[in-house]
C-alpha cells in the first residue's frame, strides 16, 4: 500500500472506472484528503453529469505516473455533494499492480500539438512538440509551471492523421535546461476515441521498431 500512496501523493488527477448496469464510465478525480480509514476524492459535476458511482460501486483506479501505470481496486463508501463538487469517500486502494498493457507503451515521439487551456479569465494556447506519447497520455515541456484551469482541448497532428481529445493535467517533473528551469507536464487523454488510441499505439510500435 505504501508504494501506491507514494504515487498518489504528487498526482493532480487520476482516472476512475466503474460500471453501471450496462455501461463502463470513466471520470477524472483528484484526492481531497486521506483519512485513517478512507480516501476522499472529488470530481466536478460538470464532468461527470448523471454518470456518478453510487455507494457500494466497485471502482478501478488508473494512475498514470512517470514510474508506470498503476491499477488498483476500490469501493465507494459514501457520496456527498458540496456545492458544485461531488465528494466520494472510497476504501483504500487494494490489489495494486503496475501494468504494461499494450495500448500504453510509451514512445519518445515528437508530435506537433495545439493545446487550448481554458481558464476563468482567459484562454491560453500552447503549441509545440510532445516529449513522448502513449495510447492514453502525452508529455510536453514548457518554461513555466502549469496553472489551475477549467478545461483542456488537445489537437495532435500526426503526418497522416489529426486527433482531437480532451485532456487532464496529471503531474509535473522539474528539470534544468541550459541553466534554466524546465517543466515536463504529463496529461491523460480523457475523451479520445478507441480508434485513435489504436492509431497511437501503432505509431508507438512503429517507432520502437525503427
Amino acid at each position: 500500500m505504501a508504494d501506491i500512496f507514494e504515487e498518489y501523493k504528487n498526482l493532480k488527477s487520476f482516472e476512475v472506472e466503474f460500471f453501471d448496469e450496462i455501461y463502463l464510465h470513466r471520470i477524472i478525480c483528484k484526492i481531497k484528503n486521506i483519512e485513517p480509514d478512507r480516501m476522499l476524492i472529488v470530481s466536478e459535476n460538470s464532468k461527470t453529469g448523471d454518470n456518478k458511482p453510487k455507494v457500494g460501486t466497485n471502482l478501478t483506479l488508473n494512475v498514470y505516473s512517470e514510474n508506470g501505470i498503476y491499477n488498483s481496486l476500490s469501493r465507494v463508501i459514501d457520496v456527498k455533494e458540496e456545492g458544485d463538487t461531488t465528494v466520494y469517500a472510497i476504501s483504500f486502494p487494494s490489489q495494486n499492480k503496475v501494468t504494461q498493457r499494450r495500448e500504453y507503451f510509451r514512445a519518445n515521439l515528437k508530435i506537433p500539438y495545439v493545446m487550448n487551456v481554458r481558464r476563468k479569465d482567459k484562454n491560453d494556447l500552447l503549441e509545440g512538440l510532445t516529449i513522448n506519447i502513449c495510447g492514453k497520455g502525452i508529455c510536453i515541456q514548457t518554461s513555466k509551471p502549469f496553472l489551475p484551469y477549467d478545461n483542456i482541448d488537445l489537437l495532435l497532428n500526426f503526418k497522416n492523421k489529426s486527433i482531437s481529445t480532451g485532456a487532464e493535467y496529471v503531474y509535473t517533473r522539474t528539470s534544468a535546461e541550459n541553466g534554466r528551469p524546465a517543466f515536463q507536464h504529463a496529461f491523460v487523454l480523457t475523451t479520445i476515441a478507441q480508434e485513435d488510441i489504436d492509431f497511437i499505439v501503432g505509431q508507438c510500435f512503429l517507432y520502437q521498431l525503427s
